[in-house]
C-alpha cells in the first residue's frame, strides 16, 4: 500500500473551548484524509467542542 503524504490541508472546523466558548484552534482535514488539530498554543485543552459550521 502506497502512503500518502500530508501536502495539502484545510480548516473542517473551529475548535471551541467548552466553557468559555473562545476558539482556541483549528482542526484541519488532509489531502490523506486525516484530521489534525492545531492549537493556537502549546496547551491541549481536553473539554473542548469541534464546531463544522
Amino acid at each position: 500500500m502506497v502512503r500518502k503524504r500530508k501536502i495539502e490541508g484545510k480548516a473542517v472546523a473551529r475548535i471551541l473551548d467548552a466553557k468559555t466558548r473562545d476558539i482556541v484552534g483549528y482542526l484541519y482535514e488532509w489531502n490523506t484524509g486525516a484530521r489534525t488539530p492545531k492549537w493556537f498554543d502549546d496547551v491541549v485543552r481536553e473539554d473542548v467542542i469541534y464546531d463544522y459550521a
